[in-house]
C-alpha cells in the first residue's frame, strides 16, 4: 500500500516538475522572440520594407505549417498515452511509425509547395516579389517541423513533457542567435540589401529547426 502511495506521489511530483519546465520554457520562448524581432525592427537597412518581406514570407509558411501539423502533438499524445496506460508499448510505437510516415508525406508536400510555388506565391498571392527568396529559405522547415510535431506528441504521451519543452526552448535560442548572426553575415557580404537580409532572417528559422531536430534525441 505504501509503495503505491509513494509511486503516486512521485508521479504527481514528476508531473508538476514537467508543468513548471513547460511554463518556464514558454516564457523564455516569448522573451527570445521579442529580442530578435526588436533587433530586426531596429537594424539599420532592414526597416519597414524588411519587416514586410519577412512577415509576408513567414505568413505563408505559418499557414502551410498549420495545415501540415495542426493538432498533431495533442492527437498523438492522446493515442500514445491510451496505449501506454494499458501496457501496450508496441501499439504506442506503431502509432509513432504510422504518424511519422503520414505527416512526413504531408510535410514534404508543404515543403515542395513552398519551394516550387515561391515565385507564384510572392508575385500573385502576396504581390511582394521580394518574398520569393524568403519563401525558398523557409521551405525545408515545414517537413522537419511536421516530423518534430509527431515526436513531441509521442513523448508527451509517454509523460516526457520536459523533453519537448527543452527542444522548443533550444529551437528558439538557435533562432534568436542565428537571426542576428545570419543577418550580420548577409550585411558583411552584400551590404544592406533588404531582400537578402529578410531571406537571411527567415533562413535562420529553417536552420534553427534543423539544429533542434538534430539534437532532439540527445536531450530525451
Amino acid at each position: 500500500m505504501q509503495i503505491k502511495v509513494e509511486k503516486k506521489k512521485n508521479k504527481s511530483e514528476g508531473f508538476m516538475k514537467s508543468v513548471l519546465v513547460l511554463m518556464f520554457s514558454q516564457v523564455l520562448i516569448k522573451l527570445l522572440g521579442f529580442v530578435y524581432r526588436v533587433y530586426l525592427t531596429n537594424r539599420e537597412g532592414f526597416g519597414d520594407e524588411g519587416n514586410a518581406i519577412y512577415s509576408g514570407g513567414y505568413l505563408i509558411y505559418a499557414i502551410l505549417l498549420t495545415i501540415s501539423s495542426i493538432g498533431v502533438p495533442n492527437a498523438i499524445s492522446k493515442l500514445v498515452s491510451e496505449k501506454t496506460a494499458i501496457g501496450d508499448n508496441k501499439g504506442a510505437d506503431r502509432i509513432l511509425k504510422i504518424a511519422l510516415m503520414t505527416f512526413g508525406i504531408i510535410g514534404l508536400c508543404g515543403t515542395l509547395i513552398l519551394l516550387l510555388g515561391a515565385r507564384y506565391i510572392s508575385n500573385v498571392i502576396l504581390q511582394i516579389p521580394e518574398c520569393e527568396l524568403t519563401l525558398v529559405a523557409l521551405s525545408p522547415a515545414i517537413f522537419f517541423v511536421s516530423i518534430a510535431s509527431v515526436m513531441r506528441g509521442y513523448f508527451n504521451g509517454r509523460d516526457r513533457i520536459s523533453a519537448t519543452a527543452k527542444a522548443q526552448t533550444l529551437e528558439q535560442i538557435f533562432k534568436t542567435v542565428l537571426t542576428v548572426a545570419v543577418v550580420e553575415i548577409v550585411v558583411l557580404l552584400y551590404g544592406t540589401n533588404v531582400t537578402i537580409m529578410a531571406a537571411g532572417a527567415n533562413l535562420a528559422t529553417t536552420l534553427s529547426v534543423l539544429l533542434s531536430f538534430r539534437i532532439f534525441r540527445y536531450i530525451l
